[in-house]
């Protein structure tokens, strides 16, 4: 029988920490001369600088995660181990959660984030100085920030973990936020300015979301004591905690339930890009959109605001509050996990007697991941490029996703049927990372943690993408009728 602190605390946590398997920028997509509908990603202003005039995306995904509390040690399983493996046999510790990992023991603070896109049909066209673009996508986000570091030592090792009992912590400001949506997006990007061998453009995505779960916990303050195995005594824990989820709250199996949209919600992105070109003077054209010629440039700079919004969820959805509510918690190891309406009801009936206290609304807002992001990127010589980017997380309030900062330098080699770039980035400012991307024609695969993939580094997460996708290069228009949808030009 797990310790009732897995059960009942920790469990909230494990809620929102999930598997920690669910992108990022998908560095090597992004920054391209035919990344298209791609660019919308990170500056919908990009459309226009594109080589392509019609681009049109079949499927892409992005699976992205790191955090700084557990790990694999290169000196074990490799991401393909665990992959190939029926079972995971104890390798580092004796507990239910502590079978396959590790973790860092050191006192900072703890994080994570996990992010998944799932990029379905999509399409750009450019018809002159205009472009636009519509796309379908499903993301997943998970974000922790602030974890005071005994709370995932605690739930990996237990209760009767010696070194952290007798010790009071108090703890502030840390929280746990999960959003799934599925993300209706329709793009236009407007090249308003021109001027000697200059250009200035504008962009936009606005967003129609879907939210299929969320959940978060809000924490503004904890004070607490593990007395032993058996006895913990709590002082003015002040939190909130929201649940969404696709389950059967009345259930202790995992029983999918309904429906699948638990709410809506609206966003928007918006982007300059400022581009310097090689020639003064635009290149001519029929009104055709194919025979628009590409402008090459010497370098642009761009800079956006990203995922501007939020979600509200109604539906099979909860609301607990615990405003400064205390407890000394003797035989806290005795009470077995049913479902999750008994362990809330078992939370307010401890901190408040009465089991309906704590629940104090059916209806949550989450926000969603808002960052301001600049870019950058040279043409150094034929077919070589130079790009960098720097993302800075924007923070409302506690119940919003927080995407993590991230610097990077991405040098490529591009032509239209290959390409190749090296990403190197800095994530939260701290961590370095090594990347590879190639494409072959429609084909993209690339990583931004080639070291996870290549099993030289520690397993504390791991970032994988690709894309399948169509351009039509502009300049280039078919002259029999039955080739108007082909080009020799594949590329991204």
């Amino acid at each position: 029988m797990l310790l009732r602190w897995n059960k009942i605390f920790v469990i909230l946590l494990l809620i929102l920490y999930g598997e920690i398997s669910k992108g990022q920028e998908m560095l090597g997509t992004v920054f391209s001369n035919y990344s298209g509908i791609n660019s919308t990603i990170i500056n919908p202003a990009l459309m226009t600088g594109s080589k392509a005039y019609l681009d049109v995306n079949i499927i892409g995904a992005d699976v992205f995660v790191k955090n700084d509390w557990g790990y694999i040690p290169k000196e074990g399983d490799n991401i393909w181990d665990l992959i190939s493996s029926d079972t995971i046999s104890p390798l580092y510790g004796k507990f239910r959660y502590n079978g396959m990992y590790t973790y860092y023991k050191n006192t900072k603070p703890k994080s994570m984030v996990q992010s998944t896109r799932v990029m379905g049909p999509s399409a750009m066209l450019q018809t002159g100085k205009h472009a636009f673009g519509l796309s379908l996508s499903t993301r997943s986000v998970t974000t922790g920030n602030n974890i005071a570091y005994e709370i995932p030592v605690l739930a990996y090792e237990g209760l009767n973990y010696e070194e952290l009992q007798n010790i009071v912590f108090d703890d502030y400001n840390f929280d746990f936020v999960s959003l799934t949506w599925t993300e209706i997006s329709g793009s236009w990007a407007f090249d308003f300015k021109r001027f000697y061998k200059s250009k200035l453009s504008i962009g936009l995505n606005a967003k129609v979301m879907l939210a299929h779960e969320g959940a978060y916990i809000t924490n503004k303050n904890i004070n607490y004591i593990v007395y032993d195995p058996e006895t913990i005594q709590i002082f003015n824990w002040d939190a909130e905690v929201g649940i969404a989820l696709p389950v059967n709250y009345d259930s202790t199996d995992v029983i999918y339930q309904g429906p699948l949209v638990k709410g809506m919600g609206a966003g928007f992105d918006i982007g300059f890009v400022y581009t310097r070109l090689k020639n003064n003077f635009p290149p001519s054209g029929s009104d055709k959109y194919c025979s628009k010629p590409y402008e090459e440039y010497l370098y642009r700079i761009g800079i956006s605001l990203l995922d501007i919004g939020g979600v509200s969820l109604n539906k099979n959805t909860q609301k607990h509050s615990f405003d400064n509510v205390s407890v000394y918690w003797a035989e806290f190891d005795t009470v077995e996990y049913h479902n999750l309406n008994q362990t809330m009801e078992e939370l307010s009936q401890v901190f408040y007697g009465d089991p309906d206290e704590s629940k104090t609304a059916d209806k949550i807002t989450i926000g969603l991941p808002t960052a301001i992001s600049l870019q950058f990127e040279t043409n150094m010589i034929k077919n070589v490029y130079l790009s960098a980017l720097w993302i800075q997380p924007i923070r409302f309030n506690a119940k919003q996703l927080r995407r993590p900062s991230q610097l990077a330098i991405v040098p490529r080699y591009e032509n239209d049927w290959f390409a190749f770039s090296l990403p190197i980035s800095i994530l939260q400012y701290e961590y370095v990372r090594l990347g590879t991307a190639i494409r072959f024609g429609p084909l993209t695969i690339g990583t931004e943690r080639l070291g996870i993939l290549l099993g030289v580094t520690d397993l504390d997460g791991m970032d994988i993408y690709f894309s399948l996708k169509f351009s039509l290069k502009k300049g280039r228009c078919s002259k029999q009728k039955w080739d108007a949808c082909y080009t020799k030009d594949f590329g991204r």
